[in-house]
């Protein structure tokens, strides 16, 4: 099996099937034995060579990556199987694609279940607190955010916050100075690949933004655990509820 994804990757070892893959992508870290594997896909392209030479009997792809993966299913006759990537309820999908695509159906479903246990514990403390901070979550600039197709919007909302873009009908958006200072966020969450020293702070639109002038900056602790859709959401999703809190 090879893996065009660092989300599906992980679910693959969390379902018990890690000794199953054959490859992945240049961007799989976690765990650590993903690292060793042929990184044959960077999440754009994919080497038909070296996919060939592995002798794959499946590959498992997200949705977004059709292009690619509808190369290697001409080109190699190896099977895809394409998994959603839009909300957290994906999530369960994916982890029931992969256990499927890996023979390791029960271990899914055991997954899914205390994945789901979990998300609903952390949902429900942060839905019974009295205040919900709007919340920008910055993964680049100027300005480039998520919104309601992004599953980090549906986080956002199980950890207690209110997402400042969640009504643009895209995933990625990038709004504008003057959106972001008139919604004046509670909370900026700034992903750890995105600059947002003092010397940016220090300019507008940032220095005028409440969430700037109380210090309500915060960065994750590993930018994966919030935006990859796989096992360690629950993970991201803790630190979030805490951040919000």
């Amino acid at each position: 099996m090879i893996s065009l994804a660092p989300s599906l990757t992980e679910i693959a070892y969390a379902v018990g099937c890690g000794d199953l893959l054959v490859g992945d992508t240049r961007f799989d870290d976690y765990p650590p034995a993903a690292r060793s594997l042929p990184h044959v896909a960077d999440l754009m392209r994919a080497d038909l060579e070296r996919i060939a030479a592995l002798e794959p009997t499946i590959v498992v792809a997200l949705h977004d990556q059709e292009y690619e993966g509808s190369k290697i299913q001409a080109r190699l006759r190896v099977p895809i199987v394409y998994l959603p990537n839009r909300n957290i309820a994906d999530l369960y999908a994916d982890i029931t694609g992969v256990a499927q695509a890996c023979g390791r159906q029960l271990q899914g479903a055991k997954l899914s279940a205390a994945l789901r246990a979990e998300i609903a514990a952390v949902t429900r403390e942060a839905a019974l607190r009295p205040n919900h901070p709007t919340v920008l979550l910055l993964i680049g600039l100027p300005g480039f955010t998520v919104g309601k197709r992004s599953y980090l919007n549906d986080l956002i909302a199980a950890a207690g916050g209110v997402n400042i873009a969640g009504e643009i009908d895209e995933a990625y958006p990038r709004i504008s100075d003057e959106a972001i200072l008139r919604a004046d966020p509670d909370v900026i969450i700034v992903t750890r690949d995105t600059p947002f020293g003092a010397d940016i702070r220090s300019r507008e639109p940032w220095r005028s933004l409440r969430a700037v002038r109380t210090d309500r900056v915060l960065r994750p602790p590993n930018d994966d655990v919030l935006e990859r859709n796989g096992p360690r959401v629950v993970e991201g999703l803790r630190w979030l509820s805490a951040a919000l809190r």
